[in-house]
């Protein structure tokens, strides 16, 4: 999915089907990559009822389903769905205003385009880091999430200030590289024309005292 959107957004003249690809293909894999084999799942333990291994994995529910049924725990589930829809959003949000401003959803000026790619990817590392830590942390109280979310939050501006930092110090020394490259070129191209001059200047004198020599013998 990664190089078919890479490929689409060189190729295509707009975003739209390198977007639509990501969109569509995380809609598969949610929609059918879930969907189907829960549908299969609730036809199977639809017809089989209640067996002592499923009252041995679910005792809460025993009582609750007599007749059984297909069970999945939520767990984390409603954490993660929250923090993925509001990241969801703020890449859409970020998509739109770049619209708006630079009429351009991918690519644009060149520090625009670095600094949306930084913050995709950090709001990538960002849901992943915080839907992990509440795995690990299943407990975790209400108030403890809201400082998780919002320390997440600030790590990803501070990781904003410091990569994109460190790219625009990389820029410039490489700027500085190639001025300082281009100046010492042109200064062997003139010391070489200088050179070049000096020897033409010689060759010439030569000549001219060779010709001197020449009539003062005749």
């Amino acid at each position: 999915d990664t190089f078919a959107s890479k490929v689409a957004a060189v190729e295509e003249p707009t975003a739209d089907a390198a977007i639509g690809n990501v969109t569509g293909s995380n809609s598969v894999n949610v929609f059918l990559g879930l969907g189907l084999p829960w549908a299969i799942a609730s036809v199977y333990w639809a017809s089989t009822g209640q067996t002592e291994e499923w009252r041995g994995k679910y005792p809460e529910l025993k009582y609750k389903y007599p007749d059984g049924g297909f069970a999945v725990i939520a767990g984390d589930l409603v954490f993660s769905v929250i923090i993925f829809s509001a990241c969801s959003c703020t890449a859409l949000g970020v998509i739109c205003y770049r619209r708006y401003a630079f009429q351009a959803e991918l690519g644009g000026p060149r520090g625009v385009k670095i600094s949306t790619s930084i913050f995709f990817v950090l709001l990538w590392a960002y849901y992943v880091g915080i839907a992990s830590w509440k795995v690990l942390n299943p407990d975790a109280s209400t108030e403890s999430q809201v400082v998780a979310v919002c320390v997440g939050a600030a790590g990803i501006l501070v990781g904003m200030v410091l990569i994109t930092g460190a790219i625009t110090l990389c820029g410039h020394r490489q700027t500085a590289n190639k001025t300082r490259a281009k100046d010492d070129i042109k200064r062997a191209l003139m010391e070489h024309e200088k050179r070049v001059g000096n020897l033409k200047g010689a060759v010439m004198q030569a000549h001219r005292q060779q010709a001197m020599g020449l009539v003062s013998d005749v």
